[in-house]
């Protein structure tokens, strides 16, 4: 009967005239005849009770007395049947998460979006409407978020402050992706990537820079940039007293760590580490730190060749860079390093299309490889960038 009733959602859902097609139960591998004796004789107690109520219509054998086999079902009455079976209806489980995440629809388009999803009987992330719980908790969470701007909070202490449970943040990963990604058909973003974008945090985390200068900062002496590299608090930074030709953002630790060696003795650029996918504070800091660098020096990033290390590049574009400065690539052209890990067409299209959102549109034949940072050879950029070279490094 629960087939019978979600072929009637969607007779409803389309506003379909023709009559629900049958639950055929003749076939012997149907899950009537999987049933035993005692079994099937409770059902038809069932089925005989929704035809009384108008809930169901149904098809009996021939042969067989008051024993005659069930032979088909077909829904009714939707809201009978769910009355029944004990169940909410599509509509009555729509109309409770319209009502409850109201006071969000306003300030979180997406919303709109997820409700006429729903309406149309298809699910997100594999949640229906009865899921409207965990996305009122996701919605909280957005909203102490905006509360504070510019700042990181601390996953769990946050968690633990919201929901008196440390770990229900990371619960609400498949909803807080949805609500702050690119669409409802956008693929899915790795936990760490959608939670530090979010300014959500392990732990409060230093802007680690490497090269010569001083970091001037808003609280306390100002930090001159040892060797190998300093880590200063984001919200800390105030800006720099120094000239470097050009800033190189580097996604992983190793690579920073190696950079940040290969830049003894030169004092003509800057390394910055972004931890990853950059938060909400560590972009502020890094947008303070750079800003007075616009007429003076040339941007560059240098991440995995992957969908992630794309979507970091585009992130540095779209929010850390200083006004009218544009990005680029440093290493991150496959082709030039002749290996890489074979992918599908589909991740290759959707590494192509991140890099042109970067606004990297020299990267838009890249090849269905991937490459991880670590495995490419430190190079620096000054002597590329002054003979003239292709911005990717090569």
């Amino acid at each position: 009967m629960r087939e019978q009733m979600q072929r009637g959602e969607r007779k409803r859902v389309t506003g379909s005239t023709a009559a629900p097609q049958k639950s055929n139960l003749k076939p012997t591998n149907s899950i009537y005849w999987r049933q035993g004796f005692d079994e099937r004789m409770r059902g038809h107690e069932q089925i005989r009770s929704a035809v009384t109520r108008g809930a169901v219509e149904a098809g009996w054998g021939d042969q067989g007395g008051e024993d005659r086999p069930l032979e088909w079902v077909r829904v009714r009455d939707v809201d009978v049947l769910a009355d029944l079976l004990g169940l909410s209806t599509n509509v009555g489980q729509l109309q409770a998460a319209k009502e409850e995440l109201k006071p969000w629809l306003e300030r979180y388009p997406r919303l709109s979006e997820i409700l006429q999803t729903w309406a149309a009987l298809r699910r997100v992330r594999a949640m229906g409407p009865d899921s409207w719980r965990s996305w009122r908790d996701a919605l909280h969470v957005l909203d102490a978020l905006a509360a504070r701007p510019g700042e990181d909070q601390v996953i769990r202490v946050l968690s633990g402050r919201l929901f008196s449970d440390t770990k229900r943040i990371e619960q609400l990963l498949p909803q807080l992706d949805v609500l702050s990604g690119g669409g409802l058909a956008s693929r899915p973003r790795g936990k760490w990537e959608v939670l530090k974008t979010l300014g959500l945090v392990k732990q409060p985390l230093p802007l680690m820079v490497a090269g010569a200068g001083t970091i001037l900062m808003q609280q306390g002496p100002d930090c001159t940039i040892a060797r190998p590299y300093v880590g200063v608090a984001p919200r800390n930074v105030r800006g720099l007293a120094a000239t470097p030709a050009w800033v190189l953002t580097i996604e992983n630790l190793t690579t920073f760590h190696m950079a940040a060696e290969a830049m003894t003795g030169r004092t003509d650029g800057l390394v910055v580490f972004t931890g990853g996918m950059p938060s909400p504070a560590w972009v502020a800091g890094f947008r303070r730190l750079t800003e007075q660098l616009s007429q003076s020096a040339t941007f560059y990033h240098w991440g995995d060749i992957d969908v992630g290390g794309f979507r970091i590049a585009a992130r540095l574009q779209e929010v850390a860079l200083p006004a009218g400065v544009s990005l680029q690539p440093w290493l991150m052209d496959a082709t030039a390093h002749g290996c890489g890990k074979k992918v599908s067409d589909s991740m290759r299209d959707a590494m192509r299309a991140t890099a042109i959102h970067a606004g990297w549109s020299m990267l838009e034949e890249l090849p269905a490889l991937t490459l991880e940072q670590e495995l490419v050879e430190v190079k620096l950029p000054d002597t590329a960038r002054k003979q003239g070279k292709s911005p990717d490094g090569e």
